[in-house]
């Protein structure tokens, strides 16, 4: 036997020894890959996550957590279909398949966008009413009221003020001008205007119309006023009648 080559007995003790050590080894791996490491990324313990929109926030945090999830708010936005500090969307989504531990992104409704009053001061209440359905409000109620300032038929105060901030569908009162107040209004010119349009001036001022006397004049066309018995510039409030003459091409022979 030569002195370099190992007894049998020796060689068989150095192959158990071996094959010992891969079956330590492959135990080894077998035990990492199937219980270290899939109680370090939790293989297998997978949930459903639950849905928590439309829920109140603190109420979708809660239930989050007690599931084992991690709630964070990651934004807020207005909705004009749920109230404010409500789950509006979730990611995951519900129903999805996650670990314990999962961070779920929750977005809540900060409530219904809302619009700016805007300034309807100096628009007819047709115009107003148009300017408030393009913002969704309503009209309510029209006053009236004399105004220095504002001609009559305009829109002289709103019971919102402009720049106000208020919701779809709330309801604005609106104030419409009458014209100066009968104190401060001044009995017009009718002169050159026609019989028709002086009878409207002084319906709209209130001033009854009296006598009407004719007088020939060709030179302009038949019943235009020439002449008026109240002065222009006097009050309106000392006006209880007011006379006129008009012209008429017809001769006063030919007058009935």
């Amino acid at each position: 036997m030569s002195e370099h080559q190992a007894p049998p007995k020796t060689r068989r003790k150095r192959l158990l020894k071996w094959f010992y050590y891969l079956l330590v080894f492959f135990a080894l791996v077998l035990f990492m890959d199937n219980v270290v490491m899939p109680l370090y990324t939790k293989h297998g313990k997978e949930y459903e996550l639950p849905d928590i929109t439309e829920l109140p926030v603190q109420q979708a945090i809660d239930i989050l957590k007690q599931n084992g999830f991690t709630p964070v708010v990651q934004d807020s936005v207005y909705d004009s279909d749920l109230p404010p500090g409500t789950v509006i969307r979730q990611n995951p989504l519900p129903f999805s398949t996650v670990k314990k531990g999962r961070r779920v992104y929750l977005v809540v409704s900060i409530g219904e966008k809302p619009v700016v009053m805007p300034n309807l001061v100096g628009l007819t209440p047709q115009d107003a009413r148009f300017r408030l359905a393009e913002e969704a409000l309503t009209l309510n109620r029209t006053f009236y009221d004399f105004s220095e300032f504002y001609p009559k038929g305009v829109v002289i105060a709103q019971s919102i003020a402009p720049g106000d901030t208020l919701y779809k569908g709330y309801k604005v009162d609106l104030t419409v001008s009458l014209g100066p107040p009968p104190e401060a209004q001044k009995v017009p010119s009718l002169r050159g205007k026609s019989l028709i349009a002086a009878q409207k001036a002084l319906e709209v001022l209130g001033i009854p119309l009296g006598r009407i006397d004719y007088q020939y004049r060709p030179d302009l066309v038949p019943e235009t006023v020439v002449a008026q018995s109240i002065p222009a510039g006097t009050p309106v409030a000392a006006a209880d009648s007011m006379n006129l003459v008009v012209s008429t091409d017809r001769l006063p022979q030919d007058n009935p």
